[in-house]
């Protein structure tokens, strides 16, 4: 266990461009999370990292509003290869990549619940829930609960 400033990390947790990762107080990363600092990555107060979550995938922006939690296994990508690109190695020479880098979002309150996964560029708003094993292809209105591949909306949660 590593005692930030103002958060507890469990080892092991890996953090790429750890200088362009900002973990607010309270938060909590257990063991066996990969941050990936990408552009950027702020983590707000009292967020719930649980182990195995994989955070700023594709390198670009991620932003985690405070209070909100990624359960087990949960995915939050901020950029990826395109397509129309020769290679979509992330270890193939630049000029054969086209990476989009975009900024995906967590607003305060917001989950990802266990194995769900936020595709780039998508924002969970105020309160919003990613049901387990969904995946997030557009922005979820606030306290609501999407389920699915892809996700469509469930239920109301009710606002505290």
């Amino acid at each position: 266990m590593t005692k930030h400033p103002t958060a507890v990390i469990y080892d092991p947790v890996i953090m790429t461009k750890d200088d362009h990762i900002s973990i607010g107080e309270g938060s909590r990363i257990d063991g066996f999370v990969k941050l990936e600092g990408g552009i950027a990555m702020r983590i707000g107060r009292f967020v719930h990292v649980a182990s195995l979550a994989h955070l700023g995938v594709g390198g670009g922006t991620t932003i985690i509003g405070d209070y909100a939690a990624v359960a087990s296994g949960g995915k939050i990508i901020s950029g990826s290869n395109q397509i129309d690109s020769p290679s979509m190695s992330a270890v193939a020479p630049a000029d054969l990549q086209s990476i989009k880098a975009s900024v995906t979002t967590l607003e305060p309150y917001a989950c990802v619940l266990t194995n769900a996964v936020v595709l780039p560029g998508v924002t969970l708003h105020e309160g919003a829930v990613l049901a387990a094993g969904s995946v997030a292809t557009r922005d979820l209105p606030p306290w609501e609960i999407w389920a699915g591949v892809p996700a469509r909306k469930i239920a109301d949660r009710k606002r505290p």
